[in-house]
């Protein structure tokens, strides 16, 4: 479809970044670990372990600051990170480490959180590389959402216990040379003096394109193309589009005909591994929270490959349908394209966001 015979009136072109893709300020060290609490279950074996109450244990609700310990190591993974099945064994070996050390072992406590991972998905990475500590699963990403996003997993933090809370003393991102570099980063912040450390310390390591605006890699012309064609998928034929910015900061495009309006958001995420590419993808739904129809703008799959013609097809039928407005638990067997877990994670997680820019554009009468 040609641009320009698709007009109505007057496009107003404006990037439209979502909310998705605004950057948080990534958690470094000197921060202290955000207000967050874990909600999930936890085994009597790894309650013990890491000090929680019973009845902390037994509500599945709880935080740092309940860890028992000087020195919580916080190892952030995706089942299906590369990266993170990499680096297992190497974080395995350094538990084991700290376990076997008269002192290291009275203060140190580990735990994994799989972002963008159920429970069923966490226990298989337990299970498959045999991991001896805690793992809790973090399907929505509430843990990433509250630290800042590096730029993917794997990534470790390393907090020590003060009087104003559990503060951030070191972070990693991606695999580790060895566990003996883990350890020895373990033992600096267990016995080292804060201030120094903090002297020492450099930000955060991020992925570069964590330090960049975060667009999709195309002119906005072609970009607009996508999205008249997007609408036209889903029924609309003909629409005259514009533009709206939420008080959220988000940009939604919006498109009129004689069926009424249809709304379309282009969602740029970061990437939940070190070595993946951000995703770039277009929503459209209706007045009603509907989607109505999906399109990859730059999405990929295993070893940064773009998915194909019949792979955005596969997914445009699992979401056409669709309630922003309902809450919905991605299945990784039945959910994913094929060597692309990652990225449809992503994409799943992005129509309970949607859903949150709907009812903005409820509150601010623009449905």
């Amino acid at each position: 479809m040609k641009r320009f015979a698709a007009l109505i009136f007057l496009v107003i072109m404006v990037l439209p970044l979502g909310a998705d893709a605004q950057k948080k300020k990534v958690t470094s060290p000197g921060d202290f670990f955000p207000d967050y609490r874990f909600v999930t279950d936890l085994s009597a074996a790894d309650a013990a372990y890491l000090g929680i109450s019973d009845d902390a244990a037994k509500k599945g609700d709880f935080e740092v600051q309940d860890f028992w310990g000087d020195v919580l190591v916080l190892e952030l993974f995706n089942r299906y990170c590369f990266g993170c099945q990499q680096g297992a064994p190497i974080v395995n070996r350094a538990y084991e480490m700290v376990a076997s050390d008269p002192t290291l072992s009275t203060k140190v406590r580990f735990l994994g959180v799989g972002v963008g991972n159920n429970g069923r998905v966490v226990e298989q990475f337990r299970e498959e590389f045999a991991v001896p500590f805690p793992l809790v699963p973090d399907p929505k990403f509430g843990v990433l959402k509250a630290l800042g996003n590096p730029g993917g997993t794997p990534y470790t933090l390393i907090l020590r216990r003060t009087s104003k809370g559990m503060m951030v003393l070191d972070t990693h991102f991606g695999v580790f040379d060895s566990p003996e570099k883990l350890v020895e980063a373990i033992r600096n912040v267990l016995t080292g003096d804060v201030e120094q450390i903090l002297a020492a310390a450099e930000p955060a390591e991020v992925a570069s394109w964590v330090e960049e605006e975060l667009v999709p890699p195309v002119s906005e012309e072609e970009l607009l193309d996508l999205v008249q064609e997007s609408m036209a998928r889903a029924g609309y034929g003909t629409v005259g589009i514009h533009t709206v910015e939420l008080s959220s900061g988000d940009m939604v495009y919006v498109g009129e005909s004689k069926r009424g309006k249809v709304f379309s958001r282009v969602i740029s995420r970061l990437p939940l591994c070190d070595v993946c590419h951000p995703v770039h993808f277009i929503l459209t739904f209706n007045t009603k929270g509907k989607v109505l129809d999906f399109d990859a703008v730059s999405v990929t799959k295993y070893w940064n490959e773009p998915w194909s013609e019949d792979e955005v097809a596969w997914m445009r039928k699992k979401l056409m349908g669709l309630s922003v407005l309902e809450e919905r638990d991605f299945d990784p067997d039945v959910d994913a394209v094929s060597t692309a877990t990652m990225s449809s994670t992503l994409i799943f997680d992005s129509i309970g966001r949607t859903g949150e820019v709907f009812e903005i554009l409820k509150q601010e009468d623009k449905l």
